[in-house]
């Protein structure tokens, strides 16, 4: 069984750890975290190097907008999240390039070509939280690893509480990215079959 990516404690992280638990419920912030493992385990499968510290952080910040007090009522969740992580970045002193892919991640995971994004930290996110929302690429993860990360970042409702926040976003932002996924790919539908257990 292959050993998971070891989760980042440099100051960054646990600031971006931080943010989330704040403003997020529990079951969204559990999320986050399996986006993170999850999306280092497909990168790393896939053979893709990326920098551990900001795959977490903009796993960890990739819905802080969705349903939180962040939700400004108009802007679609992941690009206010990205905006809002970015500026995060910045007043940590992070570099530009470094607060632009961080940006990039968060406002780009909804859009099923960013699986395909030459920046493995911006793949990362989308593909770990497309793994998770909606079980996309799970088979090519270890059973066993799969079990274990579950066990220790439990999904708690998730299909049913993750759902409602999609759905909630759809109602108040029909442009959105959501509600277009909503409208056109039954998200909804796809959310609820998800091949987890809850």
């Amino acid at each position: 069984m292959p050993s998971p990516t070891e989760v980042p404690d440099s100051e960054l992280a646990l600031a971006a750890l931080a943010m989330a638990s704040s403003v997020e419920p529990a079951f969204l912030v559990n999320h986050s975290r399996r986006t993170f493992h999850l999306g280092a385990e497909l990168l790393t499968a896939a053979g893709r190097l990326f920098d551990a510290e900001l795959l977490y952080v903009a796993s960890m910040l990739h819905d802080i907008a969705l349903g939180t007090e962040h939700d400004d009522g108009v802007t679609p969740f992941h690009f206010r999240g990205g905006g809002i992580a970015a500026n995060a970045m910045l007043d940590a002193g992070r570099s530009d390039r470094e607060a632009a892919l961080i940006f990039d991640a968060i406002a780009l995971h909804m859009d099923l070509a960013t699986a395909e994004d030459e920046r493995p930290e911006v793949a990362g996110v989308h593909l770990g939280a497309a793994a998770d929302v909606v079980g996309l690429r799970v088979e090519q993860i270890p059973p066993e690893w799969l079990t274990s990360m579950l066990a220790e970042q439990p999904r708690m409702d998730m299909k049913k509480a993750f759902a409602a926040l999609i759905a909630e976003e759809a109602k108040k932002k029909p442009y959105s990215t959501a509600a277009g996924l909503v409208r056109e790919l039954s998200f909804l539908a796809l959310i609820h079959r998800s091949p987890f257990d809850e």
